[in-house]
């Protein structure tokens, strides 16, 4: 998996709709980052509208070193 793009999108099981804007807990970014995953593109409102969000940032900005849980 090094190196490689993960492309996240969820189902709310309440509509049937599309989760946008979704976004990783912090148990799945350590696990996302040891898995050696380059970037992760995540759906957006409004249809086919993507961001980028580069793995390295959440290595550089930890939150759990500033104190945050975030799951």
């Amino acid at each position: 998996m090094i190196d490689s793009v993960l492309y996240l999108a969820g189902v709310r099981k309440d509509t049937g709709e599309y989760e946008e804007d979704a976004d990783s807990c912090q148990l799945c970014k350590k696990m996302i980052i040891n898995a050696g995953i380059k970037q992760v593109v995540v759906r957006e409102k409004g249809i086919n509208k993507y961001k980028i969000l580069d793995v390295k940032d959440w290595i550089e900005n930890d939150e759990l070193l500033e104190g945050k849980i975030t799951y």
